[in-house]
């Protein structure tokens, strides 16, 4: 690879023209590979890799800006891909001087689309000249005023961290200050194509140069429950609204960025939890034929941050991690962030997992228990259709400790701060994430467990260690809820403080393959699109099909939207921005022929 920071190169390919390689790994090179990571991060080789443009100076693009397109992006992928994530992380001239944001998950919402556009009249080949036409637009424009105005932000937030010298008593006025304050900063999911919120959002569908432009709707998502409205062709947000929408049970405070839909019935499935003395989740399905929400489980369990969860053919499955909020969750009105209010990790303490029945009103059918650990991200769950046993995907951490690592002053290295985090020795463990598959036994399930001291464990049947897994995990999503060879993610190898490569994991071989840009190119939340089957339904090789990731070149400023080649993670084509384009959190990508083309 040319440095002793990077891995052992075998059977890699480069790329001449754009200084891109990608190589190869085996589960025998795991180990070691662990060991470069963890070398890398005690070298500080992060400070040779500049990302501050994705997240400082970002300005709007309300559009369309034509972008250059070198190589060839297939015809196939022409559609809207639709990005959201935190964006600028200041505000300029409040009555404060310069406002600073601290944690990357409070950066202000910024959501960007890139239009595919295959030519008029073109087939379904792989060569072929599409355009690339991109917009975006900012979504905090309340969020900035009160920052102006205020000179700090008075709704809750995910990592705020407030003023040192405010007392006790500042304390309470901010609380109470907080109260009728609107949470208006939504940017974590993209939700295009909801049938089961359309009695909600009602945006028209907008055609445009003979491509339809965008989705019929489009909701972005955060982790408290609530859904911002936005046009799908100017981005604009249009309204706000909670999943008490939904359901009036459906009134607790938190609820995760990623709901789940079932792909062959267009039904919504999602929880909601209540804090509070009692807390309580429940588990909900929003069905697409007839727009009504059923409760499908009710438990009260202790209160947690909890960004995404699992669903099966025939369940909803949910796992409470050891980030556990303090007060019954009330610290949140009091500290006004949700990761000041999760209490201290304990290794003591359990993971706990409900099996909720999502087709015949059993409700929780199965209860499990395993070592505390803590998670943002599941990738996909599946039944054994020989045993009937459940099996879940997700990306795991030994600890919440990761959560510190996005603190703007770490990503930008500021003031010595990613040194002090990723070269703790004592931390370093805990920020090596593992993807993990855990069996549940079909002959554990028994509704009847309330002793959750003796609750079965799942087996851990597949482990694979940083840096040959990352997180933001993605599959292709015609084996959502079916077995999965392929999981795709964002590489960490220590040589950036966030992503430096796309990576594809074999589960049945754990061998890897790695895409790597040059210096500074790093990458965001991989959208893969299969290659169309000649016969609807009709699957063709589960990783025949390209990714999608939005780059950010750090060293020049600018951005690119990379296409790779799924099955050799080689690069096909880009679609170069001449400006800089915020490093985002997820997205998705809405076909044209979805849309009715």
């Amino acid at each position: 690879m040319g440095s002793d920071t990077q891995l052992a190169d075998t059977g890699g390919v480069g790329d001449a023209n754009t200084g891109t390689s990608t190589y190869k790994r085996t589960a025998a090179d795991e180990v070691a590979d662990t060991n470069m990571f963890k070398e890398n991060l005690a070298k500080a080789a992060f400070e040779d890799w500049p990302n501050e443009a994705g997240f400082e100076g970002l300005t709007e693009h309300r559009g369309p800006v034509e972008l250059r397109v070198k190589g060839n992006i297939p015809t196939w992928t022409a559609g809207s891909l639709y990005r959201t994530g935190p964006g600028a992380c200041t505000v300029e001239d409040t009555k404060i001087g310069t406002f600073h944001i601290s944690h990357w998950f409070d950066g202000l919402a910024h959501t960007h689309r890139f239009d595919i556009l295959a030519p008029e009249g073109g087939s379904s080949a792989d060569n072929g000249a599409v355009r690339v036409v991109y917009f975006s637009r900012r979504q905090s424009d309340t969020l900035t005023k009160q920052i102006k105005d205020e000179g700090r932000m008075l709704s809750k937030s995910f990592a705020q961290r407030s003023d040192p010298c405010i007392g006790m008593f500042g304390k309470f006025m901010a609380m109470f200050q907080r109260r009728g304050q609107m949470y208006t900063n939504v940017g974590v999911t993209v939700n295009a194509n909801m049938p089961a919120f359309e009695a909600i959002n009602n945006t028209n569908r907008v055609k445009s140069q003979g491509h339809l432009a965008g989705a019929s709707n489009l909701l972005i998502g955060s982790d408290v429950g609530l859904f911002a409205q936005a046009d799908p062709q100017t981005l604009e947000i249009t309204g706000y609204f909670s999943q008490a929408a939904l359901h009036p049970e459906l009134k607790g405070q938190m609820g995760p960025a990623h709901g789940m839909r079932d792909s062959e019935t267009g039904d919504y499935f999602s929880f909601n939890l209540e804090l509070g003395v009692s807390p309580t989740y429940r588990v909900f399905q929003v069905s697409a034929d007839t727009r009504k929400t059923t409760i499908l489980a009710r438990f009260q369990s202790k209160p947690a941050y909890i960004h995404s969860f699992f669903l099966t053919k025939n369940y909803v499955i949910l796992c409470i991690p050891v980030a556990h909020f303090q007060w019954g969750g009330a610290k949140i009105v009091w500290e006004g962030t949700i990761l000041e209010a999760i209490a201290p990790f304990d290794d003591a303490e359990k993971c706990y997992w409900f099996i909720v029945d999502r087709n015949h009103g059993k409700g929780i059918i199965a209860q499990f228990m395993s070592p505390a650990t803590f998670f943002f991200h599941t990738t996909n769950a599946f039944e054994d259709d020989d045993t009937g046993d459940v099996v879940c995907e997700v990306i795991r951490y030994a600890s919440t400790h990761i959560m510190q690592g996005f603190y703007y002053d770490v990503l930008l290295q500021r003031n010595n701060k990613a040194r002090k985090f990723w070269c703790d020795g004592s931390k370093k463990s805990d920020l090596i994430g593992e993807l993990v598959r855990y069996r549940f036994a079909e002959s554990d399930f028994d509704s009847s467990q309330d002793d959750q001291s003796e609750l079965p464990s799942p087996e851990v049947v597949l482990k694979v260690t940083a840096p040959h897994i990352g997180d933001l995990p993605t599959i292709n999503d015609a084996y959502a809820c079916r077995k999965h060879r392929y999981t795709y993610s964002m590489a960490c190898r220590g040589l950036s403080t966030l992503f430096d490569g796309i990576l594809k994991v074999d589960c049945e071989t754990k061998d890897v393959l790695i895409w790597s840009g040059p210096r500074g190119h790093s990458p965001s939340e991989a959208i893969f699109v299969p290659r169309p089957s000649g016969e609807k339904g009709q699957l063709v090789d589960e990783d025949d099909g390209v990714l999608l990731s939005v780059v950010l070149d750090g060293v020049n400023k600018t951005s690119y939207l990379l296409c790779l080649d799924a099955k050799t993670m080689t690069e096909l084509g880009r679609a170069e921005c001449e400006f800089a384009v915020a490093i985002t959190l997820h997205g998705q990508l809405v076909k044209s022929t979805e849309s009715g083309l």
